[in-house]
């Protein structure tokens, strides 16, 4: 019994110790990139993001689809050219961590400044769902809404 035990105390620390580093994985994918996004960097951006991710956006709307990765770095960098330029830093984010999945919670505010030139305040409450594959976190869904 007292074996029996002491595995269970030591598989718990294990499990602890590992979901610890996930929560800091995710954190660090999550601010690599916001990153990637405030440097226009599509191509950085894009490899966050898991080939049919899909996001609901601050004005409301019908439900975003990606087909692909290259859809996806194809339109970050046609907005990016067109002189879309964005200046967003992640504020209260918490992460919690189920197997290879991962709730992201937060706030996202900053300056967006559009094609035409009009730069615009953004603060957003987000929340996205992140899957581990392959050892890397992406994202799969984000829902983003004005506060």
């Amino acid at each position: 019994m007292k074996a029996l035990t002491t595995l269970w105390v030591v598989c718990m620390f294990a499990m602890t110790v590992a979901m610890a580093d996930d929560v800091d994985d995710v954190k660090v994918a999550v601010l690599g990139y916001s990153a990637a996004i405030s440097a226009g960097d599509a191509n950085s951006q894009t490899r966050y993001h898991m080939p049919e991710y899909t996001s609901f956006g601050p004005g409301g709307g019908l439900l975003e689809r990606e087909y692909s990765l290259e859809e996806q770095r194809n339109r970050f960098q046609s907005a990016y050219d067109a002189g879309q330029r964005l200046n967003l830093q992640v504020r209260h984010l918490e992460v919690r961590v189920y197997g290879n999945a991962a709730i992201v919670t937060g706030y996202v505010v900053g300056t967006i400044t559009t094609t035409d030139g009009t730069t615009i305040q953004s603060r957003d409450q987000r929340s996205g769902m992140w899957i581990k594959q392959g050892g890397q976190w992406r994202e799969a869904h984000r829902h983003n809404s004005p506060y």
